[in-house]
């Protein structure tokens, strides 16, 4: 008979009378409970999208003295079964038999399922007859085994008017346990032979399009060896946690869940154990499977975690491992601790020239602040304080809460300085400003009137604009109402291998003539310091500009200062420019190309000063469209860092990067990152 005979025996042609088959198969063998947690599905031959599916597990084999012609056959997919003939080409003992058997994985029991099947045995000889046979658990002609069997002079198990006595979907026993197996044979008394009834060369003939079989697995899934930097106190943004999660006995490791207070944070299946691991398709609530061993038994987890989305402070993490047979267990179940509040670069800064007077209203800028994804954006809130002329015992002043504040009598005489208190979704934070300088009247003093300092000219009618300043005047045109204007923006961003550069402007008094020839000062107050100190100076031409050089530096605030006397004891005029400067960091990594489970070392130097303790790097791969963190090491006193990190079977290119995270202590640079190295696994 032809392997490929062309019978409607697709999954898609039998959707409209499923019904009515599975009503007489229950009829003949009875229905298959529904399956429940502990139970999966290996699929044979072809899949329910009708897709081809592997025949694992699947062996032949021949009974008594099988003559010319038969053959068996395991090899199949969608269209094209797997077949047991007994051939016609001779005839054929009693006790002759071609046969398939399936086999459970080990640790699997046979608990039901459903086969697609075309039986037929209608040969025969004189005392004997064709059979075609299906039966578990065991290979035995045992009546009590027998699942559906077709033979000549038995009643008719028919199933239309194809050349089959049965085709059709046969279900299964529940929980027989054993093998499965198809028969092709010739059965009666002794010493007779099958030499007639031949259909298409068969005396008798079996064929499987395809098999779902109901296994059943009460294996427990295991984890331990956790680590990462999830379970490091103060976890910020996403963090890896790092375990070793096994099915032992088990068809493998399937999803893991990690669960914070009961909110899940990931879910997903970590290793699909090059795509095995896939379920194509759900039936009675088990999952379905192409192979015997679907996913990996024992694996190393590493899956990140977005702490941004719970609030700081204390949690519960629960993580749950569960198999391909939806066995579960909570394999860790204990506290973490989270901080994902705003995070400073730079803090705050009062915007004022070096003289605050009473009456004349302060600007401020918040400093920069940044928030892990998913914390939400940031919110600012202002209050200012009042401290004494040293810029300590600061009290809050009531009602100030807002971003500008105007001096008033009552701070005669002390410093200023103001808390900015910046919240996500998750926590709040506070930094503090550097106090500005001894307010003063609205005439430039602590109150007192004009001493002998007083140049000529003023408080003189008619003698042109009021000078007042002790010793030599800086320039010609000396004037303490002069203004500094700079040709760049007050907020500026610049790469570590960018930080020196040419600051421009002009010096012009009140009237908007220029000040020439007169000396400023360049100051910088590091980001995370309160000293404010020189680094240079510069000359106005005569047209009052300026060009002075910045040298290299961390992020900071620079200030353009000028004296109008040489004497002033504070400057009369001043303008700044807040630059944030980006970490240097290099990234290497040897090999740059391996095996799907290969190892690679990354090593890399963060650059320019770093603090004894050294700085934390983040180690970055680009993983299902975004960039995640794997691991954090901490540099040396050098900057230098050295990570071994082994794949897990993952194939094609994987670019990573590292990057310095801003805020660290002793370290004054906002974030930067490395350039991209790729590396290929094949």
């Amino acid at each position: 008979m032809n392997k490929h005979y062309k019978a409607a025996h697709g999954r898609a042609s039998l959707l409209l009378a499923l019904a009515l088959l599975l009503a007489s198969i229950a009829s003949c063998a009875g229905s298959a409970t529904p399956a429940f947690a502990g139970n999966w599905i290996e699929v044979s031959c072809e899949n329910p999208n009708l897709s081809a599916a592997p025949s694992e597990n699947w062996t032949s084999f021949t009974t008594g003295s099988v003559g010319f012609g038969s053959n068996n056959d395991t090899v199949c997919g969608p269209g094209d079964p797997m077949s047991a003939e007994l051939s016609s080409d001779a005839a054929e003992p009693v006790g002759a038999g071609e046969n398939l058997q399936y086999t459970p994985p080990p640790g699997s029991t046979l608990a039901g399922g459903s086969v697609y099947v075309g039986l037929y045995g209608n040969g025969y000889g004189y005392g004997a007859s064709g059979t075609a046979i299906a039966y578990s658990p065991e290979f035995a002609y045992n009546g009590s085994n027998v699942i559906l069997q077709c033979s000549s002079g038995q009643p008719a198990c028919s199933t239309g008017s194809t050349p089959y006595d049965y085709l059709g979907v046969l279900a299964l026993p529940t929980n027989r346990g054993g093998n499965f197996y198809l028969g092709a044979g010739c059965g009666g008394q002794s010493i007779r032979s099958c030499d007639e009834g031949e259909i298409e060369g068969a005396w008798s003939l079996v064929r499987l399009w395809w098999a779902n079989f109901l296994l059943s697995n009460s294996s427990t899934p295991a984890g331990d060896s956790f680590g990462g930097a999830l379970l490091a106190p103060g976890a910020r943004g996403t963090q890896e946690l790092t375990f070793t999660a096994s099915d032992p006995g088990g068809p493998g490791v399937y999803a893991v869940t990690a669960q914070v207070d009961g909110k899940t944070l990931y879910s997903g299946t970590p290793d699909n154990n090059g795509g095995k691991c896939n379920a194509i398709g759900n039936s009675g609530g088990a999952l379905m499977f192409d192979y015997s061993q679907p996913c990996r038994p024992s694996e190393s987890v590493d899956i990140p975690i977005n702490t941004a989305s719970v609030a700081d402070g204390q949690h519960t993490l629960k993580v749950t491992v569960e198999d391909a047979a939806q066995n579960s267990s909570v394999v860790y179940d204990s506290t973490i601790t989270t901080k994902n509040a705003p995070a400073a670069s730079s803090p705050p800064t009062i915007l004022a020239l070096s003289q605050v007077f009473t009456g004349a209203t302060l600007s401020t800028h918040p400093g920069t602040w940044t928030a892990p994804t998913g914390a939400g954006t940031v919110a600012y809130g202002y209050q200012w304080e009042s401290c004494n002329a040293e810029g300590n015992n600061c009290q809050t002043i009531a009602g100030a809460q807002n971003a500008t504040y105007t001096p008033s009598p009552a701070d005669l005489g002390h410093t200023l300085r103001l808390t900015v208190n910046a919240s996500d979704n998750d926590g709040l934070a506070a930094a503090t400003s550097t106090p500005t300088s001894v307010v003063l009247s609205s005439q430039g003093t602590l109150g007192a009137p004009n001493g002998p300092g007083t140049h000529p000219g003023s408080g003189s009618p008619g003698g042109g604009s009021s000078i007042v300043g002790q010793g030599t005047p800086n320039g010609t045109g000396a004037s303490e109402t002069a203004v500094i204007r700079l040709g760049v923006r007050h907020t500026i961003t610049r790469p570590f291998s960018r930080r020196a550069f040419k600051l421009a402007g002009r010096l012009l008094d009140s009237d908007a003539h220029p000040i020439s020839a007169a000396e400023l000062d360049i100051l910088q107050r590091t980001a995370g310091s309160t000293v404010l100190k020189v680094i240079g100076h510069t000359r106005t031409l005569a047209n009052g500009s300026f060009l002075a050089r910045v040298p290299v530096g961390p992020s900071r605030l620079i200030e353009v200062a000028y004296r109008a006397f040489s004497a002033d004891t504070n400057y009369t005029t001043t303008n700044k420019i807040t630059e944030s400067v980006a970490a240097g960091v290099q990234l290497k990594i040897a090999p740059r190309q391996t095996y799907p489970n290969g190892a690679i070392v990354l090593t890399g130097q963060v650059l320019g000063p770093v603090p004894p303790q050294g700085t934390i790097v983040d180690l970055l791969v680009h993983y299902r469209g975004r960039w995640v963190p794997f691991r954090t090491p901490q540099t040396d006193a050098h900057g230098h860092f050295e990570v071994e990190y082994q794949f897990e079977g993952g194939v094609g290119r994987f670019p990573f990067r590292a990057t310095v995270p801003a805020g660290q202590a002793g370290f004054p640079f906002s974030r930067g990152y490395s350039k991209v190295v790729d590396v290929t696994t094949d």
